[in-house]
């Protein structure tokens, strides 16, 4: 491309988006690239303070700055995501699905110790939703020179893919409440309802809803019973905490359950426990969730199941980060 006055560029080819700004009115493409520029033009650039524009020129060894941010991030994205056109040279990625956002942070961060490089996403195993824009990129001059093209392509290539989302599946799901309290009568059980109903609105099966004591034993039974009727995930609400009667930790170890992590980096909800028997999660949650219809260590984990992620102990003490989630 090739800088030339305004006054000078009627009949040239523009070379980039030209944006206008009214603060609280318009921010966007007043001429977009490929426009013609006439002679009526001149005035509204001049207006918006352009003496300068970018036209189009046969140069070759240049890539044009909506070209290179079309193949920056058409390059990370994996499954279920698509690349809009570029808009004033940005490129967002879009999710195809409800899902689980996966991050590979070391290929984001390589990507963006490029000189030229802008890409920025949502965190590592946010949820996402059918539609929601989760990353947005762009290389900063107007053009760049196709050997930087190139090492963008490399390290798309070195880390692919940087970006994907795991679609939430759907699974047949064992709920047990945990509380002596409540089979002896002394309290009437409600917190499962809302995990229920938390689960039914993602799309899943609550096959199996069953009150236990606070019994060790009778835990482990009703969790391994569950996985051989068929279930996908076990979870197990209250009882999780760490008072003499509280036994759904025991329970679950009990199980032979590989036992990730109990305690998360979240609040509300950090006495959460994460273990697998197999492939299947069996799960301890505190009562928090059964509190609030959103915002607990619950709400946050629970989509990552639900697309079958397997979490492993860092993927957790990484949440520390955004674990505050109801301030």
């Amino acid at each position: 491309m090739e800088k030339i006055k305004v006054e000078e560029s009627v009949g040239k080819i523009l070379g980039t988006d030209v944006t206008i700004i009214i603060p609280g009115v318009r921010k966007g493409p007043l001429f977009k690239k490929g426009h013609i520029i006439e002679s009526d033009d001149i005035p509204n650039l001049l207006s918006i303070g352009k003496h300068y524009v970018w036209i189009e020129t046969s140069i070759g060894t240049m890539v044009h700055e909506d070209d290179a941010g079309r193949e920056l991030m058409s390059g990370m994205k994996g499954e279920n995501l698509t690349a809009t056109d570029p808009s004033e040279s940005k490129v967002k990625l879009i999710a195809s699905c409800d899902g689980v956002l996966l991050v590979n942070r070391q290929g984001l961060r390589s990507l963006n110790s490029l000189k030229d490089v802008n890409v920025c996403s949502r965190k590592h195993l946010s949820y996402v939703k059918k539609g929601e824009p989760i990353a947005i990129g762009k290389v900063m001059p107007k053009e760049i020179p196709a050997s930087e093209m190139g090492e963008v392509k490399e390290r798309n290539k070195e880390f692919f893919p940087v970006l994907t989302v795991l679609p939430i599946l759907k699974n047949r799901i064992a709920l047990f409440p945990v509380g002596s309290e409540f089979i002896e009568g002394l309290r009437t059980e409600t917190m499962s309802d809302k995990l229920k109903n938390f689960l039914e609105g993602m799309g899943q099966e609550v096959f199996l809803k069953k009150i236990l004591p606070d019994d060790e034993v009778k835990i482990k039974e009703e969790g391994n019973k569950a996985i051989d009727a068929g279930a996908d995930i076990v979870i197990f609400i209250g009882g999780i905490a760490v008072d003499p009667d509280d036994k759904t930790v025991d329970g679950i170890e009990l199980m032979g359950t590989e036992v990730i992590r109990y305690g998360v980096p979240v609040f509300p909800g950090q006495t959460f426990l994460v273990s697998y028997k197999g492939n299947i999660p069996v799960l301890g949650v505190p009562s928090s969730a059964g509190f609030f219809e959103r915002s607990t260590s619950f709400h946050l984990l629970m989509p990552v199941f639900l697309a079958r992620y397997r979490l492993s102990k860092d993927d957790i003490l990484n949440m520390a980060e955004g674990g505050f989630i109801n301030a």
